[in-house]
């Protein structure tokens, strides 16, 4: 049987798969941290609460409310649009940086496994040719 020679080893599959899903699961990581910290989203979820805190004031306005109950009811109505732009912020953003952790954390876990599984046959390889020796 003629010996194997090294310079053209071929490229295992389940590890370029691994360092592949890995590399795109980090790659969404960065993407969704830069998004949650950028200034952009924040100042247009700012303009958001504005232009509804506009229209609760005329609406507010035309049904006749009384001018001294006005600027109650639209502090109650901006906390609450507030505490929703904020909720659905966090929590999309929380999911979806979690979700590309996932994605990443697997990509490393099938890189180790392709990893072992070479380990594991070059072991029985030898093991083999050790026992044909004999």
């Amino acid at each position: 049987m003629p010996p194997v020679t090294t310079s053209r080893q071929k490229w295992p599959v389940l590890e370029i798969f691994g360092i592949l899903l890995c590399g795109v699961g980090l790659c969404f990581v960065l993407t969704f941290v830069g998004l949650g910290w950028s200034d952009e989203q924040l100042a247009k979820e700012k303009q958001e609460v504005a232009t509804k805190m506009d229209e609760m004031r005329s609406t507010l306005a035309a049904a006749k409310i009384p001018p001294e109950q006005i600027p109650g009811l639209l502090g109650v109505h901006k906390a609450a649009l507030v505490a929703d732009a904020t909720h659905m912020h966090f929590i999309l953003l929380s999911f979806f940086i979690l979700l590309s952790l996932l994605v990443s954390s697997v990509g490393l876990t099938v890189y180790l496994w392709g990893k072992l599984r070479a380990l594991t046959r070059d072991e029985r390889t030898k093991a083999d040719a050790q026992i044909a020796a004999c």
